[in-house]
């Protein structure tokens, strides 16, 4: 299952960063790399706190898992 998360959280942090280093570099003047790493580290940081958060009790549900990846 850990293997399976990271993989996700790869992905979705890949899938925010792409979309944002174009906006990011055309609106304001930063590095490529700078906003790329900026998105993709907020939204993969987004899905970790709701996992924290579902992780209160000690366990995670494929459900919870599912409901912090597509938040």
């Amino acid at each position: 299952m850990t293997t399976i998360l990271a993989k996700r959280l790869s992905a979705k942090f890949i899938a925010a960063a792409i979309p944002n280093v174009l906006a990011g570099t055309l609106i304001v003047d930063v590095a490529i790399w700078k906003a790329a790493v900026m998105a993709g580290a907020v939204a993969t940081l987004g899905t970790i706190q709701a996992l924290a958060v579902a992780y209160k009790d000690g366990k995670l549900t494929a459900a919870e898992i599912e409901q912090a990846f597509n938040r």
